[in-house]
């Protein structure tokens, strides 16, 4: 039997006549004027996504719980907006929401949000968040989520941004001001300029919260006056809702002449309007709390609970301000204790001890708050609160440094991270459930710690506000490299068994196993638990070289012989310089750094393979006198030193090189390690060959 013959009518496409092949990911969009193909190994709608922060979005699982306006408060800023929203003449197509921390902020943006997708008029929203981690904070997501949105709610957009993103593949990697030019308002003029029918039927809003907490800025005033252009182009269908604390630059930017016409201004005071809505708030949420625990909690007419007398002075204190009645309505509902009637005792108790809130400081209640709930720590668990909440308020929760794949770590991550229990975790953190969301146990693995509200790391990071209980960014990075480097040390004996002892190996792959819940394949397991360290050469030199002891005794104990066959990199001081550093510290072993022969079996075996790396070529020792030994390499490209107790040392060899960034040259270092057991790797010698020439290259242009 003869095989069928193709058709021989007329077809249309590119594909007429075509069969037996095969397309990946192919992604496909047409109009009525012709038929535009994109192959593509990455769809349009996830291109954007990991382009962009869908953490971000309204209902992000990250973001909860979502804060919203209690019902019945803030009635007048929600009619406002809604009627700003649906006024059809729109004389602003801006609105700057402005107010000082703790005033809900954040309430009005979520709540108006949602009331506006409910009337189907919701285009965007992006929520900025300084203390989770980082992508929240970047400007350069804000757009690309942004579209994102856009796209997976119109199909039109879609395609035209998938028209755009064909034409142009490098615009998710543009300047903020060419991402907004290329991903909304180009795509909506070509929409406005080929079709009759409107793109929307009537303006859609894009909702900005929390800008003030984008980490540049500069980005921040660049972002504003994008969208006060963008305000004046009548072919953008779109209304844009910004909020955030007048900030000094934004005041700036906002009161500037041109925005006068563009931007209408609304602030958020503390009045009697908040002070009876935070009324309204206190009210229901003690209702509710005492109908969870109504069989405990006994009340009558003549015995009503709070009473109005214990209300009277909750009231006095939280002065108007939401933040600050939720941490109070969230002290005395916490369920880590049970007991709301001793929790409202204790309440009582640390607000009659403020004093009259003064104008000058309106936070100061809150700050004294912030202060009596860590004093309720105990001494014994102090410490390890201390490294969490370091950790947390310094956005150093994370694993895996600047690789594409950073994250931040999930509470049970964290605990082990930090060589914490399970049940000790949950007991050091049982004071904070009102100031930090503690997932319980069963969705530790899924969720990471969060903040209720950015006053907390902002008084814990201020050391004028929270005194005694402040936290420092070198806090944070010495206890994320004193973890990063005992992480570093099993990962190396798991995956290096004939060069450990057959206990070393089995204690580290049941700790291991104990990160990664029984991942047995030894090369998967590497990989993963990698991402552990990615972080740790990046950190800075502790402020004045003052270690804290866990630090210091991770380094001082370290086998850097461990560290064989690494190259690193870092833009910041690299890790040999801690321990150059550390050597100075009084509690440190004479010899812990040095640059010539004082350990007569390991160091001549050092020196000879930093030979076998060079090819003979002579490198220059650091002068351990100077001050700053890297920086005081002058006319050097390359130099060593050695690291390390007897059998556990190593030997870095640090190329320094200039490099041109947005601010200027500035240096970074690259480190090559070598141990005395074994010879250097090919990878390191071809390694050293090229950076060797690149170093000199990038002094000779200097």
């Amino acid at each position: 039997m003869s095989p069928p013959q193709p058709s021989t009518c007329n077809q249309a496409g590119p594909f007429a006549g075509a069969r037996d092949f095969v397309m990946t990911h192919p992604s496909f969009y047409a109009d009525s004027r012709s038929y535009t193909y994109i192959m593509s190994g990455q769809p349009v709608l996830e291109r954007l996504r990991n382009a962009g922060t869908p953490e971000a979005g309204l209902d992000s699982a990250a973001r909860y719980p979502h804060p919203r306006c209690y019902p019945g408060t803030r009635k007048s800023i929600q009619e406002k907006l809604l009627k700003w929203l649906l006024d059809i003449r729109h004389e602003s197509r801006m609105i700057w929401l402005f107010g000082a921390a703790g005033v809900g902020k954040s309430a009005v943006a979520q709540t108006f949000a949602e009331a506006a997708k409910d009337q189907g008029l919701l285009a965007a929203s992006y929520f900025f968040s300084s203390t989770q981690g980082g992508k929240r904070s970047d400007p350069l997501r804000v757009i690309p989520t942004i579209a994102y949105q856009m796209a997976i709610h119109n199909d039109r957009y879609k395609s035209a941004i998938t028209r755009k993103l064909a034409s142009d593949p490098s615009a998710l990697d543009a300047t903020l001001e060419a991402q907004f030019r290329g991903l909304i308002e180009e795509p909506f003029l070509q929409l406005a300029s080929h079709q009759a029918q409107p793109f929307y039927k009537s303006l859609h809003v894009i909702v900005i919260d929390g800008l003030d907490e984008c980490s540049d800025d500069e980005a921040q005033c660049r972002l504003v006056g994008l969208i006060k252009e963008a305000a004046q182009k009548k072919y953008l269908p779109l209304l844009w809702l910004i909020c955030s604390r007048p900030e000094r630059h934004l005041k700036s930017t906002f009161s500037r002449l041109e925005y006068a016409y563009v931007c209408r201004r609304e602030e958020l005071v503390i009045n009697n309007q908040s002070r009876a809505d935070v009324e309204r708030y206190m009210r229901g949420r003690f209702k509710e709390i005492h109908h969870k625990y109504q069989d405990t909690i006994s009340i009558s007419v003549d015995n009503p609970w709070p009473t109005e007398s214990d209300l009277a002075i909750i009231l006095e204190q939280v002065s108007g301000h939401f933040v600050v009645a939720s941490v109070a309505e969230r002290y005395v509902g916490d369920t880590s204790v049970g007991d709301p009637e001793a929790q409202l005792i204790s309440l009582l108790s640390m607000l009659r001890g403020l004093g009259e809130v003064g104008a000058s400081n309106p936070l100061e209640a809150l700050d004294v708050f912030y202060s009596r709930i860590l004093s309720r720590v105990s001494e014994s668990a102090s410490p390890s609160v201390t490294r969490v909440l370091a950790l947390l308020s310094h956005g150093l929760d994370t694993i895996g440094g600047r690789s594409p794949e950073r994250r931040e770590l999930t509470t049970r991550e964290l605990w082990l991270f930090l060589r914490i229990n399970q049940p000790r975790f949950y007991s050091i953190m049982q004071r904070l459930h009102s100031v930090v969301d503690i997932p319980p146990p069963e969705k530790a693995s899924n969720r990471g710690l969060t903040f209720y509200h950015k006053s907390f790391p902002d008084y814990l990071t201020s050391l004028q506000r929270s005194g005694k209980y402040f936290v420092s960014k070198d806090q944070a990075r010495q206890c994320q490299l004193a973890c990063s480097l005992h992480w570093y040390k099993l990962i190396y004996q798991f995956v290096n068994p004939t060069f450990v002892m057959a206990n070393e190996h089995q204690n580290a792959e049941s700790m291991l196993n104990a990160w990664f819940r029984g991942m047995s394949d030894r090369h998967t397991l590497h990989i993963h638990s990698t991402l552990l360290v990615e972080h740790y050469e990046y950190n800075t030199m502790p402020e004045g070289n003052a270690f804290d002891s866990d630090l210091f005794n991770v380094l001082h104990d370290f086998d850097f012989g461990l560290m064989h066959g690494q190259i690193q990199y870092s833009d910041d001081i690299p890790l040999p310089m801690y321990a150059v550093n550390l050597a100075r510290d009084t509690r440190a072993s004479p010899h812990f750094v040095r640059t010539k022969i004082e350990d007569e079996i390991v160091d001549p075996k050092l020196l000879h393979h930093l030979s076998v790396l060079t090819d003979g070529k002579p490198i220059e020792p650091l002068d351990l006198t100077a001050t700053d030994p890297l920086n005081d390499m002058k006319k050097q490209t390359v130099g060593f030193v050695i690291v390390g107790n007897g059998s556990k040392s190593s030997l870095a060899c640090i190329g320094k090189k200039l490099r041109g960034t947005s601010h200027g040259i500035t240096w970074t270092w690259q480190v090559i390690w070598l141990s005395a057991a074994l010879p250097p790797t090919s990878k390191q010698k071809w390694w050293f060959r090229g950076w060797e020439e690149e170093i000199a290259g990038s002094h000779q242009g200097k």
